[in-house]
């Protein structure tokens, strides 16, 4: 793999950028360059938050290869794949070291689906969709996938109600607990409250919850 296909220039120059999401940072979707079938790819580049973001938005001390947050991302995506949990596909990382820092891209595959704020914004969830958003995090629980910002914007559904999980920066895999598996739905509820008094329009309520939560106790 070149190493170029990291940087958004070179696909830039190639014209195969089809679009960007543009949170805190910017991410490009890529056309890819061996499908024909209109496969898309995302191309992330890893910051830092926080306060020390202000000083070093994108460099990170290197402490060893599978260390860092791009090896880490891989592997893990790579394991989810394996034991068929619905997670985009990696491409590659391309870890950067200069000295004792370094700083990270990763490509994967681009799930074709929308996130939960720009669903419920729109429009509300029926019961069983509801459900199927519980039943499809508490596999990742039960197979012990810890998330480490499970929120509204990471849970996806594409046109056949599937539900799939994004973004697992940080993320990792956990020994079964009770305590972390309750965090993480803690810290869900509170994306789903937050996002309901940012937005005029937002179609989630006590009820919609209960019914995710049903989902999630028929498997956990």
């Amino acid at each position: 793999m070149q190493l170029d296909w990291y940087d958004s220039s070179h696909w830039l120059k190639k014209d195969q950028i089809i679009g960007e999401s543009t949170g805190r940072h910017i991410t490009w979707f890529i056309k890819s360059p061996f499908d024909t079938n209109g496969k898309t790819w995302v191309l992330r580049h890893y910051y830092r938050g926080g306060m020390i973001s202000k000083m070093t938005p994108d460099r990170f001390i290197f402490t060893g290869l599978n260390r860092t947050r791009g090896f880490r991302e891989v592997k893990l995506l790579l394991h989810m794949v394996e034991i068929g949990l619905p997670v985009p596909k990696a491409v590659g990382a391309r870890i950067n070291r200069k000295g004792l820092l370094y700083t990270a891209d990763l490509l994967m595959e681009k799930i074709e689906a929308k996130d939960l704020v720009a669903v419920l914004s729109k429009s509300s969830l029926g019961g069983e969709q509801w459900r199927a958003v519980g039943k499809t995090i508490a596999t990742f629980h039960a197979k012990g996938i810890y998330h480490a910002d499970l929120n509204a914007h990471n849970v996806l559904l594409d046109d056949n109600d599937k539900v799939w999980l994004i973004d697992f920066d940080r993320c990792e895999k956990r020994t079964l607990h009770t305590s972390w598996q309750q965090q993480n739905m803690e810290r869900l509820k509170r994306s789903f409250m937050k996002e309901k008094k940012l937005l005029r329009q937002f179609y989630f309520d006590e009820y919609d919850w209960q019914n995710l939560m049903l989902g999630y106790r028929s498997v956990i």
